[in-house]
């Protein structure tokens, strides 16, 4: 079965993100993604949702957490990315 999932660059390789994450106001706001089968899943479920919180937390650090034992990585306002949906097969 294959499945599209979002990936970051990070560290000089491609990795599956888990979530992205922004700090304001002492609060934490993270937007999280799941692997998708559809089309229709991966531009409505992660591909526009992750370009409105780019572009409404430009002006802030981001944190990119990837999934399963990487690091995650800061990003200076508005340097994060760059980011690309991958297709993947199990």
């Amino acid at each position: 079965m294959s499945y599209v999932r979002l990936e970051a660059w990070i560290g000089g390789a491609w990795l599956e993100v888990n979530c992205v994450s922004v700090t304001v106001m002492d609060s934490a706001l993270t937007l999280s993604f799941e692997r998708q089968r559809t089309e229709s899943g991966y531009q409505s479920l992660i591909w526009e949702p992750l370009e409105r919180f780019l572009k409404e937390y430009r002006d802030e650090p981001l944190v990119v957490v990837p999934r399963g034992q990487d690091l995650p990585a800061m990003y200076g306002p508005g340097a994060a990315g760059p980011f690309r949906l991958a297709k993947i097969t199990d």
